[in-house]
């Protein structure tokens, strides 16, 4: 499968201040491959930014579930 993500935070419809801001979630592959990196677009997609694997890292071949991950970025 191809890797699936969902963010957990901030909910959707959520107000979101100006300033920094935390976005959070967990990404899953599936076959036991690994998650080697999560991609947030927090403009539509436009631009991408890298976020942050959280946890320790599954034995090749082992990744049979999900993993967490963060961003950390300026909300407009």
């Amino acid at each position: 499968l191809p890797v699936q993500s969902a963010i957990t935070q901030p909910r959707p419809g959520a107000a979101v201040p100006p300033g920094e801001l935390t976005v959070k979630g967990y990404a899953w592959s599936g076959g036991g491959r690994e998650v080697v990196r999560v991609d947030v677009s927090l403009d539509g997609g436009r631009t991408w930014r890298p976020a942050r694997l959280k946890g320790e890292r599954p034995a090749p071949g082992r990744a049979w579930a999900w993993v967490l991950w963060e961003l950390e970025a300026a909300a407009p």
